[in-house]
């Protein structure tokens, strides 16, 4: 029997290589309706690059940080830490973006627990979680990888819910 996805899943620290894929993701309708719903302003062209830009910074600074994923050598998303504002307090985030084509195989929940395990291995203390209130499969993928719903919240002006994996689980 061949890996499922996510057993095959891949993660690098990204390099301007992906900007294609960065593009191709994150200008995706389905991802831009979860990432940067109305009334906020959707992301462009700069936004993208500034992005990728700040990832790869991110790793260069930190030795961590969101990482290009793979499925079958093929770009499957963007997942990992990164530092974020939560209620004006800097916390680490665990996110993901994964290729809609390939939403349901795992590849999230697998690249979730695997940036837990990474927030051990670099001694991170607390890791959240964030996402729209209605965005149930995010929340799945949450709880699936170990981390408790702590509360709601107005984040970026939107209503959230705050995840949080206290103490990162070993």
């Amino acid at each position: 029997m061949p890996p499922s996805p996510a057993e095959d899943a891949e993660l690098a620290a990204p390099s301007l290589r992906e900007l294609g894929d960065y593009r191709r993701l994150f200008l995706d309708p389905e991802v831009t309706r979860w990432l940067r719903p109305p009334p906020l302003r959707p992301m462009g062209e700069g936004d993208v690059i500034a992005l990728l830009e700040r990832d790869i910074q991110h790793w260069r600074q930190h030795r961590w940080g969101p990482w290009v994923v793979r499925s079958g050598g093929a770009f499957a998303g963007r997942a990992g830490l990164n530092w974020t504002m939560v209620d004006g307090q800097r916390e680490v985030e665990l996110a993901w973006s994964i290729v809609p084509a390939l939403h349901g195989r795992g590849l999230a929940t697998d690249a979730a627990r695997r940036g837990l395990e990474r927030a051990r291995e670099v001694g991170l203390e607390r890791v959240v979680a964030l996402t729209l209130v209605e965005n149930a499969a995010s929340r799945r993928v949450m709880e699936k990888a170990g981390l408790v719903f702590e509360r709601e919240l107005l984040h970026v002006g939107l209503p959230h819910v705050l995840y949080v994996a206290l103490p990162v689980p070993a």
